[in-house]
């Protein structure tokens, strides 16, 4: 902690600086200034917490400084030192901040119990202006999560309510008449491999730049809202006020952007809701299914608008070919895995259609067999532990090109080194350990906002549940769900100390579906109701 002392003579510093209790105080440096404008400098320079002045000096006297310090470093505590017992000098002092007005010759006593009381009102001030700082970072953090929530659970059904739509008018300045609502859905999904890869260690990011061009298209709440789907991470979700042709329009505009931007246009799926807030799910579902079954193989258009065909492809699941590509792997022979793969390869390049829906069918049947292979092991181990900035993708790895079609080279190449990858981790004698429960920990301090699950992680982490559950309590003393249940209570104690923020709010920022089962939480982990908690802070 710094001081200074202002006074013109410099025996008067000197006796100061000797009568001062400064180390006990916690005072480690004592800047000296002449009159006000060398003071000006030194706390513009040095920042110091306590400041002792001097009323009567030549050029900027004590009143003017005071005048300076109040308007300038209102932080600063200030104890006035005057030779003069002057009304008005003392109104002055104190109206500008001064926390004592203190008479020359000053006693050590007198002045050592006015800097106590100055240094302990700079720690509490600075105490409050930190608490105020945290919860304003974690706020604005928080914000755009909760309103991404509150428009999830408009998307998926569970927001139509009046009170739903009053915390989303409140909170998004939505028009209150819509009378028309069309609805696009995209997936970060559909992008290429080389364009997710360049996001691999910043996914956020891509999610911002996407989510950021969406909104300039939109350009005001009135013309509509853009946000991410939170229980589908990959998806960007647009609800426009107006018909579909307008927003088709929107939509070649934010491609536009985004091909300027990331290189690339993304496919959407479109629906118009005639029946808002209560048909809006219905339509969310719609624009979902266009998305998702559009033809990966021939189509060039970007918006999709209409159900393609519903016909499934006739090639063989991949779990049908399970027991082959597990032998093939276990070779450990390129040429054996390639062989395998185009066995079953072979009869879809015969297709004229193979939506994304089927695609992504096939990835998942990949990971649950490579998982199963994995959880069978002795001990379970990564599949991609040779590769470890490619072992977790931010979002389903799907075979796209660049325009968002089906690539079979692509796909080939993916089953084919996630197969070879399998078959060495699976024939190791030894594997090394990255303290794989660790960086469960590490991802759920980052991510428990969101919707969290023992699955979720054992799908992440290629373990199975039962492995992260027991290492986990072995490794933290906590069972998973405790963890997740610590790290939000603790967040919720930050925001609860905002009286701004209602407890129901607090509850869906730190990732509670439920007002009423976070405080059974929050009582059973701190013995407090968050009503009680806030009321012992504030």
């Amino acid at each position: 902690m710094k001081a200074l002392l202002v006074d013109d003579e410099q025996h008067v510093r000197h006796a100061i600086q000797l009568l001062g209790l400064w180390d006990d105080l916690g005072i480690d440096v004592l800047l000296e200034a002449a009159d006000g404008n060398e003071a000006i400098e030194a706390i513009t320079v040095h920042q110091p917490e306590i400041i002792l002045s001097d009323m009567r000096m030549p050029g900027k006297d004590g009143m003017a400084l005071l005048e300076w310090i109040s308007a300038h470093a209102p932080h600063s505590k200030v104890i006035v030192i005057s030779g003069y017992d002057d009304f008005e000098l003392v109104r002055h002092a104190i109206r500008h901040g001064g926390m004592d007005y203190l008479l020359k010759p000053v006693e050590a006593d007198e002045l050592n119990a006015s800097l106590v009381k100055a240094v302990k009102a700079w720690e509490d001030e600075h105490t409050v202006r930190t608490e105020s700082t945290k919860q304003s970072i974690v706020v604005n953090r928080m914000r755009p999560h909760y309103q991404d929530r509150l428009l999830t659970e408009l998307a998926i059904g569970r927001g139509s309510t009046s009170s739903h739509m009053q915390r989303l008018q409140e909170e998004l300045h939505l028009p209150c008449s819509i009378p028309l609502c069309c609805v696009a859905v995209a997936s970060l999904s559909h992008l290429d491999a080389d364009c997710l890869a360049k996001y691999r260690s910043q996914p956020d990011l891509l999610v911002f730049s996407v989510l950021n061009i969406c909104a300039e298209m939109l350009s005001t709440p009135a013309e509509g809202v853009t946000f991410r789907q939170l229980n589908q991470p990959d998806e960007i979700v647009l609800l426009h006020w107006g018909s579909q042709p307008s927003l088709v329009h929107i939509l070649e505009s934010i491609n536009d952007g985004l091909e300027q931007t990331i290189q690339r246009r993304l496919h959407f799926g479109i629906s118009t809701c005639e029946n808002y807030p209560a048909g809006i799910s219905a339509a969310y579902l719609d624009a979902s299914s266009k998305l998702w079954r559009r033809n990966t193989i021939y189509t060039q258009q970007h918006i999709h608008s209409t159900l393609e065909s519903s016909i499934r492809s006739k090639g063989k699941r991949l779990t049908a070919f399970e027991e082959p590509m597990r032998i093939a792997a276990m070779s450990c022979r390129a040429s054996s895995v390639s062989d395998t793969v185009t066995e079953w390869l072979e009869p879809l390049t015969k297709l004229d259609v193979i939506n994304a829906e089927q695609l992504h069918q096939w990835m998942q049947e990949l990971e649950w067999m490579l998982s199963r292979w994995l959880d069978d092991a002795e001990d379970p181990i990564s599949p991609e532990e040779d590769n470890t900035e490619d072992q977790f993708p931010p979002f389903a790895e799907l075979p796209f090109d660049h325009q968002g079609l089906l690539s079979f080279p692509i796909l080939r190449s993916l089953l084919e080194q996630r197969l070879l990858a399998a078959g060495k981790a699976l024939t190791a004698q030894h594997h090394a350990d990255p303290d794989p429960m660790r960086e469960i920990a590490r991802y759920m301090e980052a991510h428990y906002q969101e919707d969290l699950s023992l699955q979720q992680m054992a799908a992440r982490f290629y373990l199975s549940r039962e492995y992260i559950s027991r290492k986990f309590k072995q490794q933290f003393g906590l069972n998973w769900s405790e963890y997740l249940g610590k790290l939000r209570i603790n967040s919720a104690k930050l925001l609860l100390q905002n009286p701004s923020l209602r407890v129901a709010k607090v509850s869906e920022m730190v990732g509670f579906q439920d007002e009423k089962y976070f405080s059974k939480v929050f009582k059973k982990m701190e013995g407090f109701t968050p009503a009680e908690y806030r009321k012992t802070k504030l």
